[in-house]
């Protein structure tokens, strides 16, 4: 009998899986997470892996390159799954060394062909912080960046902003950035403002290294600051790890300066788990967005209610529809298996204080970039209305939409979840502006 090991977090793939092989001469060793399914894999050297690409722990890129640094893994067959349909993804997967990619919902008949070429063969989670007082100042969300894929100046964007993505979240004292996207240069700007003799304390989430949410960073002042503590926090990438990323975009070839010349009290911590403590009142939650790559969604629990960060998400159902109309295709299982991923990302948002989110297109721009990895900013809020959230700030804004376009986009969002019923406030995240939780 031949060994398999099938890495994936959702119980009911597995179990589809697992149902799949019944009888087929196949002993299916199952894990929860990429470093679990990893120490079966070095145990029990395996005929085969599946794995799923956005499985916590270990992603599937970083599970299929641990199997290929082992020369006594080298027959094994290597499958990474994935509920995206990004061609880039896919690119990525066998670059790293993967024998075939299979899209979700699995199809039992193309998982039985891919196996049939198998042969025979016989990280700790980060530390917690230490304990701090409990927080009990007033929680505030400012907006630094809040365009998305590039910077975009100029008169006709002047209303809502062209920097790219960086939120700056207080939660009494503490201070949380997400993303270093352009943005993150003015912040940095306000920051030096409060260092004093006792320094300041900086926790840094990003969500991905694509470079409109990290391009800000080298400007970044305060992280050359020796008095200034800079926590960054993140998932390894497809290909780099998260230092990685930031220390190349930094190489003599792009920027002047390199990382290597910034501060000591600098920290990259790379997540094994989907939710930890930054410590003091804030915990965070985690989870993989529909776009190209690695790329998260943050959640974080404050004392005022919580904040979700989701900057790049595509939703799963208006993806499939625009991929059924072109490919003519009039099956019902990619659609209901694209509603249940949607029903996912709803509890990620469940009652939250306020959303941050994707919205780059309209409903007459998205059949054009669909697989990009973006949002209509209609289903944006539809979501966030399903989930019960008081209020949504539309995000990543495309850098060809003036504020013109903004405002017609938003009033299609509140007009859409008026007519739905619900009760949720939209509005469409404009550089500067501070919302207070708890007001």
């Amino acid at each position: 009998m031949k060994t398999l090991v099938l890495i994936e977090s959702d119980s009911l793939t597995r179990t589809l899986i697992s149902e799949c092989l019944t009888g087929e001469d196949w002993c299916v060793l199952e894990a929860e997470d990429g470093q679990a399914g990893l120490d079966l894999v070095l145990k029990h050297r395996p005929t085969a892996v599946i794995c799923d690409l956005r499985t916590p722990k270990r992603n599937g890129f970083q599970v299929c390159r641990t199997i290929r640094e082992q020369a006594s893994l080298k027959p094994t067959r290597v499958i990474l799954m994935t509920v995206s349909r990004f061609a880039n993804d896919r690119e990525t997967a066998f670059a790293t060394g993967a024998d075939d990619y299979l899209v979700k919902p699995i199809v039992p008949a193309e998982l039985l062909k891919m196996l049939a070429a198998s042969g025979e063969n016989g990280n700790a989670a980060p530390e917690t912080p230490p304990s701090q007082p409990v927080i009990t100042g007033p929680t505030l969300v400012r907006f630094w960046g809040v365009r998305g894929s590039i910077p975009s100046p100029g008169n006709e964007t002047a209303g809502y902003g062209g920097n790219t993505s960086c939120v700056e979240v207080r939660v009494g004292d503490q201070i949380i950035i997400l993303d270093a996207g352009s943005g993150i240069r003015r912040l940095g700007q306000s920051l030096m403002k409060e260092v004093g003799e006792e320094g300041l304390n900086v926790t840094m989430l990003i969500t991905h290294t694509h470079w409109d949410h990290i391009q800000g960073f080298p400007f970044f002042v305060p992280a050359y600051h020796p008095k200034v503590n800079i926590r960054i926090l993140g998932y390894e990438g497809a290909v780099h790890g998260l230092r990685g990323a930031l220390f190349e975009q930094m190489q003599t070839a792009f920027f002047p300066v390199g990382l290597n010349q910034m501060a000591t009290h600098l920290t990259f911590e790379e997540m094994d788990d989907m939710q930890f403590d930054l410590g003091g009142s804030v915990k965070v939650r985690t989870m993989f967005a529909n776009h190209p790559g690695i790329c998260l969604g943050y959640r974080l629990t404050t004392p005022h209610g919580d904040i979700v960060y989701m900057p790049d998400h595509e939703a799963y159902e208006r993806c499939e529809v625009e991929r059924q109309k072109a490919e003519k295709d009039n099956s019902s299982t990619g659609l209901e298996y694209a509603r249940l991923q949607d029903d996912k990302v709803v509890e990620f948002l469940r009652g939250a204080e306020v959303v941050i989110a994707d919205s780059q297109y309209d409903a007459i721009e998205y059949p054009t970039r669909r697989g990009w990895g973006h949002t209509c900013a209609d289903d944006t809020a539809q979501l966030a209305a399903r989930a019960g959230a008081k209020r949504v700030y539309l995000f990543h804004h495309d850098p060809d939409h003036n504020d013109e376009k903004m405002a017609k986009m938003i009033a299609s969002a509140q007009e859409g979840v008026r007519q739905s019923g619900s009760s949720i406030q939209v509005f469409a995240a404009r550089e500067g502006e501070t919302v207070i939780l708890g007001e």
